[in-house]
């Protein structure tokens, strides 16, 4: 019985509300005699309904994010600001900006010089051993003087290769 009641007022609590209020005062002006008991269920209810107010406050409500007066989060603890400057370089190099995609390629062309030289091999040097690592369209990208356009995916692969390698 009390499962279909809660779910005939779920989503109409206020109206069930109003509904139990109007009642209450309807039995309370026929018999008067009862408006202690009355005062006492109503007291009670007042009481239990701040109760599920707090509770409901405090635990359906997500973590609230504070920023400072500039309007941005603060910085996560241990955060690198170089990825920061890195990853906006990516989006404005995908978007078409030179200057971000020259920033990218220099990025990617000394961690592929960091990665070969325990190798013994060097980007610029003679033979295609470090086009074989690197595979050639990463080492026609990192040799290009001008970075050509890549997209998402080609630029995904190419740090791909160079994690593996």
């Amino acid at each position: 019985m009390r499962a279909k009641l809660l779910a005939r007022l779920r989503g109409h609590e206020v109206a069930g509300a109003v509904a139990l209020a109007a009642f209450l005062g309807l039995v309370l002006g026929v018999v008067p005699a009862l408006d202690r008991v009355f005062l006492l269920v109503a007291s009670a209810g007042l009481l239990v309904g701040a109760g599920a107010l707090v509770v409901w406050l405090l635990r359906d409500h997500r973590e609230i994010e504070w920023t400072t007066s500039s309007g941005t989060t603060t910085r996560v603890r241990g955060s690198d600001r170089r990825v920061t400057a890195l990853a906006r370089n990516i989006d404005a190099s995908l978007s078409g900006d030179d200057d971000a995609a020259r920033a990218v390629q220099a990025t990617l062309r000394s961690l592929a010089d960091a990665r070969l030289s325990p190798q013994g091999l060097a980007l610029d040097g003679p033979g295609t051993e470090a086009e074989a690592a690197l595979g050639p369209d990463l080492t026609a990208y990192l040799s290009s003087s001008k970075p050509p356009h890549v997209n998402a995916d080609e630029l995904a692969s190419f740090i791909t290769t160079l994690e593996e390698h």
